[in-house]
């Protein structure tokens, strides 16, 4: 029973790790995004084609992020945290 423990708490801090990795990359989605669509730009300089690819990619980092954090939580109720 406490190998399992110790298993668990050892692919929580795995989990914790990939979240956190994930949500550098986000951030970094979000900004970058930003970017291409500047509020204060003219239409005609925006690079609209650009922001919606990676939008598609943020959106796919963004579900398994969530995953990722039903995960984790599932994980700590199991722990009793």
């Amino acid at each position: 029973l406490e190998t399992e423990r110790l298993t668990l708490r050892g692919r929580l801090t795995l989990k914790e790790a990939d979240a956190r990795r994930l949500a550098v990359s986000i951030n970094g989605d979000v900004s970058a995004v930003r970017m291409l669509l500047e509020p204060f730009a003219p239409i005609e300089e925006l690079k609209v084609e650009q922001a919606a690819v990676q939008c598609v990619e943020l959106a796919a980092k963004h579900a398994e992020y969530l995953g990722l954090l039903a995960e984790i939580a599932a994980m700590k109720k199991a722990l009793g945290n």
